[in-house]
């Protein structure tokens, strides 16, 4: 389909929304500008962590209030489901209104957004339509037909976007859009066998049309524990990134870009899920999995940051650092019948693991100071 269109709607920045909730792109321009407190310093990115779980926010927020880091939590459909026992929009309203009440207490500001959200199916629509409703931020990820597998059409592509922000920038939720396809799998409702790099000449016409200022180009990240063979470093576009970037400065330079695909692999959160397993005698497939798997370096995610990337989703490293502490709990004292001591368990390590990437981020002391030497920092399990 082949469309004409109008100047599309710009982000209100005017709306307020709850207690210490924000917009997600206010939080990023801020990152791109190196906005701090009352100061301007370096370039940083926010990390979306992707939760699943009440635990996942919890340790998010005490990473943030820890810190003083701008916060960024996302939803996946699946995790959506999780949370609304099968129901992605109960999941909505039931995680969307926690994190507020915790907002209410906290003293940085707050982001929620929809992960791979697409317009194009009736029940994706239905996920967008509440989450404009519920969240400060959502993805339209037309990029592929998720029913068939396959890329759609970039008329198809901006169509669809530019839908998504003609209902969400007059209220001032932020549109994040998608060109390219990633290849891998993230959960049962985002993966793709192959990957395709952003085309430079469809950037700006992209942009233009669709009015989204959140772009998730794809300059060689992966989703899902195996981003490349065990002992091989995973390399990125970073020419591709700059190139992208450049362009985009040119229509605006509130465009800010989202990695996807971009968690790293912590060395010590294997050798001790490993020795842990070992211990408890498990299959040795079982351990030969986490031997295999493979993050992106975060050289190349320092490299991103450098061109624009603001935003930089973050899943796999904390499933991985909550099972490896689960799998510790149950090592340490598989007999302990007290749920809290799991929970508390698990939820230590993804503050930790939240902490780290914060830090390495550069997203501290935002807000407020940190309350944490940041330097002497040791994520530790």
């Amino acid at each position: 389909m082949s469309i004409k269109y109008s100047e599309p709607p710009k982000l209100n920045t005017n709306r307020r929304f709850a207690d210490n909730m924000i917009c997600g792109h206010h939080l990023l321009v801020k990152a791109k500008r190196g906005e701090k407190s009352n100061s301007t310093n370096e370039t940083y990115a926010v990390p979306a962590f992707n939760v699943t779980t009440f635990q996942g926010i919890n340790a998010a927020f005490e990473a943030f209030e820890t810190l003083g880091s701008s916060g960024l939590l996302a939803f996946s459909n699946s995790a959506l489901k999780h949370f609304g026992r099968g129901d992605a929009l109960s999941g909505l309203e039931i995680a969307s209104q926690y994190i507020e009440t915790l907002a209410r207490r906290t003293t940085i500001k707050v982001a929620t957004h929809l992960d791979h959200g697409d317009y194009m199916s009736d029940g994706g629509r239905k996920v967008i339509q509440g989450a404009v409703q519920m969240l400060t931020s959502v993805m339209a990820d037309n990029s592929t037909n998720k029913s068939l597998g396959t890329p759609t059409s970039l008329d198809e592509n901006i169509g669809f976007t530019r839908e998504v922000v003609n209902m969400a920038h007059p209220l001032g939720v932020s549109v994040e859009g998608e060109l390219g396809v990633l290849a891998g799998v993230e959960d049962e409702d985002t993966q793709s066998e192959e990957s395709t790099y952003t085309n430079p000449d469809e950037l700006e016409r992209f942009l233009r049309e669709t009015g989204v200022l959140m772009l998730a180009p794809t300059i060689g990240t992966k989703h899902g524990p195996n981003k490349g063979k065990p002992g091989e470093k995973v390399k990125l576009n970073i020419q591709l990134a700059h190139e992208l970037l450049k362009s985009a400065n040119t229509i605006n330079e509130d465009i800010v870009f989202v990695a996807h695909g971009a968690s790293t692999l912590y060395p010590n959160v294997v050798d001790y899920a490993i020795t842990q397993l070992g211990a408890l005698g498990s299959k040795e497939q079982d351990i030969s999995k986490w031997k295999e798997f493979v993050g992106t370096d975060w050289e190349q995610i320092q490299g991103l940051i450098g061109a624009g990337f603001c935003k930089i989703n973050t899943d796999t490293e904390n499933r991985q650092t909550y099972l490896a502490a689960l799998i510790g709990a149950l090592k340490g004292t598989a007999s302990k019948v007290d749920i809290r001591y799991y929970d508390n368990a698990t939820t230590k390590a993804l503050t930790q693991s939240y902490l780290q990437k914060l830090i390495m981020a550069g997203n501290y002391g935002v807000w407020h100071e940190p309350k944490i030497d940041v330097t002497q920092f040791k994520f530790e399990l």
